[in-house]
C-alpha cells in the first residue's frame, strides 16, 4: 500500500477533476487531451483538498479517506459517461499534422522529465517544508485535520498558519493513502503540477497559434528559465508559487479560448480556476482580482445592444464569475477568525493613513521591480522577450496582445500594494519575495511568446 499510495492519491484526485472538467466543457466542442489532463489535475487537487478540509472536521483516518474517495470516483465515472455519450469530444490535437511535427510534440515531455528527476534529487526545503509540508504532516498525525490549537499557537506564527490549504491538503491526501508521512512519496505530486502547467501551455498555444510545432517549442521554454526549472527555491523544493501560476495560466488560457476562439466552455473553466486561486496562497486573491478584471474587459467588449441590457447581463455574469472565489476566500477568513489564528505582524493595517505613509516608497519599489526583471540568473531572457512578443501581437493586430498585456500588468500593479504596507525592511522584503511573485505570472509570459510565433498572415 505504501508503494501504491501516491499513485492512488493521484488517480483519485485526477478522477475528481476529470468529471468536473468535462462537466464544465459539456457540449462546447473539442477538448485537447493535454488540456483535459492539465485542468483535471489542477481542479481535482483543489476539489480533493477542499473535501478533505470539510470532511476532516467530522471524520478522521480511514473514514475520512473512504468518504473523500467515494466522492472522487463517481466524478470520474460521470466524465467517462459524458465522453461515451459524445457530449464532449477529446482529441490529441495533431490530426493532419506531418510526421515531423507530431514527433516534435515529444519535446513537451523533456521539461517534465527533467523536473521529475530534479524533484527526487533535492529535498523539500524552507517554505516547502516549514509552511506547506508541515501542515500536511501535522494534519496526518492529528487524524486528517489541523486541530484548533495549531492555529492559535503563538509559537507557530513564523510558519504562517493562516496560509490556505490547497497544497498541504493535497500532500495530506498522499499521506492518507500511503499511511505514513513519507516525504519521498509526497514528492510525486510536484511533477504532476509541472506536467499540468506544461500541458496547459501546450494546448493554449495550439489553440491560439494553430500549429503543434509552436506549442511544442513554447512548452520547452520553461526549461531554459532558471527559476521555472530547478535553479533557486521553487516547485522542486515544495514551494507553491509555480502551482499558483499554473492555475492562473489555466484561467487566462480558458478566457482567451472563450473570447478569441468563441469556445463557450472557456468561461466556466476560467471561473473554476479563479475559484481555487485564493485556496492556494494569499497572493491568489490578487490573481483572482486580475482574472475578474480581465473577464470584465472581455465580457463588456463582447456585448452588443443598448446600455441597460448590456449592463444587466454584464453584472449577472460577473457576479457568477466572482462567486466561487469569493465564497472560498471569505469562508477561509471566517474559519481563521473562529479558530483565533495567530498571524505575524508583517503588514500595517490597510488604512488610508498607512497608504499615504507608504507612498514615498514607490520610487524604491519601482526600482527593485525593474531590477528583478533583469536578473538573468533567475529569468534568463524571459522578461526581455515578453514585451517584444506583445508588440509583435499588437503589430499583427491580434486581440491577444491586449488580453495578455492585461493578464501580466494587472498582477504586477497589485504586487505593489503589500510593499506599501510592509512592516519589514522594504529592500529585504522585496529581494526575498519579488522573484516568487514574478514566478506566478511567468507561465503567462511564456504563453505570450508561444502565441507570437504565428505569423501575421497565418490562419489557425
Amino acid at each position: 500500500m505504501k508503494a501504491l499510495g501516491p499513485l492512488l492519491a493521484i488517480f483519485t484526485a485526477t478522477s475528481a477533476g476529470t468529471g468536473l472538467t468535462l462537466a464544465l466543457w459539456r457540449r462546447s466542442g473539442l477538448i485537447l487531451g493535454a488540456e483535459l489532463f492539465g485542468y483535471s489535475w489542477l481542479l481535482g487537487a483543489g476539489l480533493v483538498s477542499l473535501l478533505v478540509a470539510l470532511a476532516g472536521t467530522v471524520l478522521s483516518g480511514t473514514a475520512l479517506l473512504g468518504v473523500v474517495t467515494a466522492a472522487t470516483i463517481p466524478s470520474g465515472i460521470y466524465g467517462i459517461r459524458l465522453w461515451r455519450a459524445k457530449a464532449v469530444r477529446i482529441e490529441l490535437g495533431w490530426a493532419g499534422a506531418p510526421g515531423w511535427e507530431k514527433w516534435l510534440c515529444a519535446l513537451a515531455l523533456v521539461p517534465i522529465g527533467y523536473l521529475g528527476w530534479a524533484v527526487f534529487r533535492d529535498a523539500i526545503m524552507w517554505d516547502g517544508l516549514f509552511i506547506w509540508e508541515a501542515k500536511a504532516r501535522h494534519a496526518f498525525l492529528s487524524g486528517g485535520s489541523l486541530p484548533a490549537s495549531y492555529f492559535s499557537d503563538a509559537s507557530r506564527v513564523r510558519y504562517h498558519p493562516s496560509y490556505p490549504l490547497y497544497l498541504p491538503f493535497t500532500e495530506l491526501w498522499v499521506y492518507l493513502w500511503t499511511g505514513d508521512c513519507d516525504q519521498t512519496a509526497v514528492k510525486a505530486v510536484f511533477p504532476m503540477f509541472y506536467a499540468a502547467a506544461i500541458a496547459l501551455l501546450w494546448s493554449s498555444v495550439w489553440r491560439l497559434g494553430g500549429r503543434p510545432w509552436m506549442a511544442a517549442l513554447a512548452s520547452l521554454l520553461p526549461l531554459f528559465v532558471p527559476l521555472m526549472a530547478d535553479h533557486g527555491l521553487g516547485l522542486v523544493q515544495g514551494y507553491a508559487d509555480l502551482i499558483l501560476g499554473a492555475v492562473y495560466l489555466g484561467g487566462v488560457s480558458a478566457l482567451l479560448a472563450w473570447r478569441v476562439k468563441g469556445l463557450k466552455a472557456g468561461w466556466p473553466v476560467a471561473m473554476a480556476c479563479a475559484g481555487i486561486l485564493p485556496w492556494i496562497k494569499q497572493e491568489g486573491l490578487f490573481l483572482l482580482a486580475s482574472l475578474v478584471i480581465l473577464t470584465a474587459f472581455m465580457d463588456w467588449s463582447g456585448r452588443s445592444g443598448d446600455f441597460r441590457s448590456r449592463a444587466g447581463g454584464f453584472c449577472r455574469s460577473m457576479l457568477l464569475f466572482i462567486a466561487p472565489g469569493a465564497f472560498i476566500a471569505v469562508g477561509w477568513r471566517i474559519a481563521l477568525r473562529m479558530l483565533h489564528v495567530q498571524e505575524a505582524n508583517t503588514f500595517h493595517p490597510f488604512t488610508p493613513e498607512n497608504l499615504l505613509a507608504g507612498l514615498p516608497r514607490l520610487g524604491t519599489i519601482f526600482h527593485l521591480m525593474v531590477a528583478q526583471f533583469a536578473q538573468l540568473k533567475y529569468w534568463s531572457l524571459l522578461w526581455f522577450t515578453v514585451p517584444v512578443a506583445l508588440l509583435t501581437l499588437a503589430w499583427q493586430r491580434r486581440s491577444e496582445a491586449l488580453w495578455l498585456g492585461v493578464a501580466l500588468l494587472v498582477p504586477l500593479a497589485f504586487d505593489i500594494v503589500p510593499y506599501l504596507f510592509t512592516t519589514l525592511d522594504l529592500v529585504f522584503h522585496m529581494t526575498t519575495s519579488l522573484d516568487r511573485l514574478y514566478l506566478q505570472i511567468s507561465l503567462v509570459g511564456v504563453l505570450a511568446l508561444g502565441v507570437a510565433l504565428r505569423g501575421k498572415g497565418e490562419s489557425n
